[in-house]
């Protein structure tokens, strides 16, 4: 039972796929990058991408051709390195460098990730890299000398290629309902079925000794309901020691540390058929009898994470006649694992009842790559074909000699299912046409049997790895995962009911004015036709091109509003009339036109209204009423809030607002809303008698024009921003946003902000002339901005200011 972390930490990753080990079992030509797109669609979610050995691409196999003792240290060298290209020096502290040895070399510019490999002087002899350690290259813990390479390596050379571990690892995350999927060839298998490969199993072959495993070891299993399967085999003479350089890496590369040869087997044929495998220390195990139990209560183990557990008696335990030895499908126990001392060991292969696994390992909180996959309901069947490939390698890595025979606790084979798969069903759910013999592709490449043929029906056996198949539809979900959704022909096109757009920006609207303090109103859609006069509207204002209902409620109600301002106003008296005299007020809603001689138009309005205090009274403030700036300030709020930048506000004359106080919201010319403070007269034939700003914006001609834009991420600046005041004189009939768009023009990427905060009129000024005073902010990504930099953009301004507007510096 392979464990996956020595801190009984929870955090272990649950499936990694190895580019170059799946490229083993299948001939894969899809690039790794066109992997992942294909990994997805088959439905195995790729989580992260990893490309492994791009760390040891940057050290060069390189060769000493020099030593000697640095002048001014006594545990120092001067080594002359040759990189493949050229002589270097490097001082070296380790003790173990010599002349004519092949070293891996960190040349000037590495980084190291703590630390960048910078040409540098030690004791007063330069030193252009770095010679490393095993340790320092993350292959080993081994600090004690620099990593001496074979005679055969060749200089210049990366190590990544040298040691042949430049791979790309995908970070997966498998359905709980496919443990198949676990190991290599499970997914090796579908990769294939999808491209229609041929898969290229391993087919290990043992060569068996004349003791029989029945004169060396006893199993009993005693709760064969949680252990559904035992075998055991038993292998003396083996011989513990480092794993081979391909199998170390391959470990790694798939997240799991290289311990021994033996463990390393375990490790490496659980990662190839997703079956967990544990070896224990034959010689350990009392009485040479393995029991499969549920534990005592308040037994205790110790496991192979450093920690001692307490049990209780639903946990499955694996113990000799006197002890526990491991808990059954989570983790090994810390008295029978292999050591260096290590000559006869046992391989267990087992498959236990995922509920009992799981329990045990959430009440104990152990996670483990073995808990993981016993979890998800593994196949019995598996575990004879990862104990015969276990044991084939172990011989070959640690030699040794196999036991005749195995020990097979198997009380209750399980029966293979038989699916029957309707032709016409499968077609008609999946809004295709295949054939029988395209149906029988896409299923028997994983692993399916058929048994029956018809141009109606197909019976299909199940193989015992894929228990999630059960029923047709199992079958037919797998047919268009191979077949592939995005090959499914489109039969009908989606309509068009609602422009989301639009949707959204009513919705955030809505959201930022009743966080700001307002109430939506919901009024009728009709109107008054003396409402439109009350406002003084003109005869030629498209306003007064009403909708006449044929058969109206009453005059007050006959026509269908063509502005949202008569029914706001209505609304506010019935407040006023009921003591409520600071409110803010909007509606959201249609208003129709009648615009040509056929349909009228309805295009959605955004109006308020607001009167009264400024903010709610609080006895250590003044009261103080709201006026036009207010307005303004929160109309440049709301139409920033939407993305709407680059607007022209111009002054305006309306019937219906205060001479001097109103202005049109406008881009490119294209007046899109106004707001300003109501007249005092056209506010009395309401009925109303106090101040009230209004506010009024056309939602479908934003949206039409593509006004709203979207708001980009922008990341905080690097170095600090400069503040500079320009002020000047210029013309009145220069309107401040042309001023403001010819500033920024200057140098779009310097200047990052344009602030006007004081207008003057009076004194000193020309009759017709204003003076302004604008706060500029400069800012720059790539470098700290100087004074001379800052003094040249100024100049620039003030120079394309005169050019266009021909102003006068102050």
């Amino acid at each position: 039972m392979t464990f996956a972390s020595s801190d009984n930490s929870s955090k272990w990753c649950a499936m990694k796929i190895s580019y170059n080990w799946l490229k083993k079992y299948i001939g894969l030509s899809t690039s790794a990058e066109d992997l992942t797109d294909l990994l997805t669609f088959i439905g195995i979610e790729v989580e992260a991408i990893e490309e492994i050995g791009k760390f040891l691409q940057q050290i060069k196999v390189a060769k000493i051709v020099n030593k000697q003792k640095h002048p001014d240290a006594d545990k120092l060298s001067i080594c002359t390195v040759f990189d493949g290209i050229q002589n270097i020096n490097i001082v070296c502290g380790a003790p173990n460098c010599a002349t004519n040895q092949k070293v891996a070399l960190a040349p000037v510019g590495t980084d190291l990730g703590s630390f960048k490999i910078k040409k540098t002087k030690i004791r007063g002899v330069e030193s252009c890299g770095m010679l490393c350690s095993e340790k320092e290259l993350g292959l080993t813990n081994n600090h004690d000398g620099i990593l001496v390479l074979p005679d055969s390596a060749v200089e210049g050379t990366s190590l990544a290629d040298f040691f042949e571990i430049k791979d790309v690892v995908y970070d997966v995350e498998i359905t709980p309902n496919r443990p198949d999927l676990l190991g290599m060839i499970g997914v090796a298998r579908d990769i294939a079925a999808k491209l229609n490969l041929t898969v290229n199993y391993p087919n290990p072959k043992l060569s068996e000794g004349k003791e029989r495993i029945t004169d060396l070891l006893e199993l009993e299993n005693r709760n064969s309901s949680e252990c559904t399967r035992y075998l055991a085999r038993v292998i003396k003479g083996v011989t513990v020691r480092e794993s081979p350089m391909w199998l170390q890496n391959t470990l790694r590369a798939v997240g799991i540390k290289p311990i021994n040869n033996i463990v390393d087997v375990s490790n490496y044929v659980m990662m190839e058929y997703g079956h967990p495998l544990h070896a224990f220390d034959y010689d350990k195990i009392i009485d040479r009898k393995i029991v499969v139990r549920n534990a005592q209560a308040g037994e205790n183990i110790s496991a192979l994470d450093n920690f001692d557990y307490e049990l209780i008696s639903s946990d499955l335990v694996i113990a000799d006649t006197k002890k526990p030895i491991a808990l059954a499908g989570i983790i090994g126990g810390s008295n029978s694992h292999i050591t260096n001392e290590t000559v006869n060991i046992v391989i267990e292969s087992a498959n236990f009842k995922y509920s009992t696994v799981r329990k045990t390992a959430s009440r104990l909180k152990i996670n483990t790559d073995s808990s993981y996959r016993f979890e998800r309901n593994m196949s019995d069947e598996n575990a004879v074909i990862a104990s015969v490939r276990a044991a084939e390698l172990i011989l070959a890595l640690a030699g040794g000699e196999l036991a005749e025979g195995s020990l097979d606790s198997y009380p209750s084979p399980n029966s293979q299912t038989s699916i029957v798969l309707r032709i016409e069903r499968a077609n008609k759910l999946l809004s295709l046409d295949l054939s029988a013999d395209t149906i029988i592709s896409f299923l028997i490449p994983l692993g399916l049997v058929v048994t029956e043929s018809s141009e109606e029906i197909i019976t299909f056996l199940i193989p015992h790895f894929r228990k999630d198949l059960e029923r047709e539809i199992d079958l037919i979900e797998e047919i268009i995962r191979l077949h592939g959704y995005n090959k499914v022909g489109q039969k009908t096109f989606p309509q068009k009911i609602m422009n989301r757009k639009k949707f959204y920006l009513r919705r955030n609207l809505q959201d930022f004015l009743i966080q700001r303090g307002f109430f939506e109103v919901v009024n009728w859609p009709f109107s008054d036709p003396e409402d439109l006069d009350r406002l003084k509207l003109s005869g030629e204002d498209d306003r007064k091109k009403c909708i006449f209902l044929k058969n109206p409620l009453g005059t007050r109600f006959s026509i269908m509003q063509t502005s949202l301002l008569p029914n706001l106003l209505k609304n506010s008296l019935h407040n006023i009339n009921h003591g409520v005299k600071s409110f803010r007020l909007f509606e959201l809603t249609k208003v129709y036109l009648d615009k040509s001689n056929t349909l009228a138009t309805e295009e959605y309005h955004l109006s308020f209204v607001m009167t009264g205090n400024l903010q709610n009274t609080f006895w250590r403030e003044k009261e103080s009423m709201l006026d036009f700036f207010d307005l303004k300030g929160l109309s440049e709020d709301l139409l920033e809030f939407c993305g709407i930048y680059n607007f022209v506000m111009s002054p305006i004359s309306r019937s219906y607002y205060h001479p001097g106080l109103a202005v049109s919201l406008s881009i490119d010319e294209d007046c899109f809303g106004e707001f300003g403070k109501l007249d005092a007269k056209v506010l009395e034939d309401f009925g109303i008698e106090q101040e009230f700003f209004y506010f009024d914006i056309n939602l479908e001609r934003i949206i039409n024009h593509d006004i709203v834009k979207t708001k980009d991420f922008i990341k905080m600046p690097k170095y600090p921003d400069v503040q500079r005041d320009i002020s000047f004189i210029v013309s009145k009939d220069f309107h401040y946003s042309e001023i403001r768009n010819s500033i920024i023009s200057v140098s779009p990427k310097l200047i990052s902000n344009v602030v006007l905060f004081d207008e003057y009129k009076g004194k000193g000024i020309n009759e017709g002339c204003r003076s302004l005073s604008i706060s500029l902010t400069l800012s720059s990504d790539n470098n700290t901005l100087t004074d001379e930099i800052c003094n040249k953009t100024i100049d620039k301004i003030f120079a394309k200011l005169t050019q266009d507007f021909a102003i006068e510096k102050r």
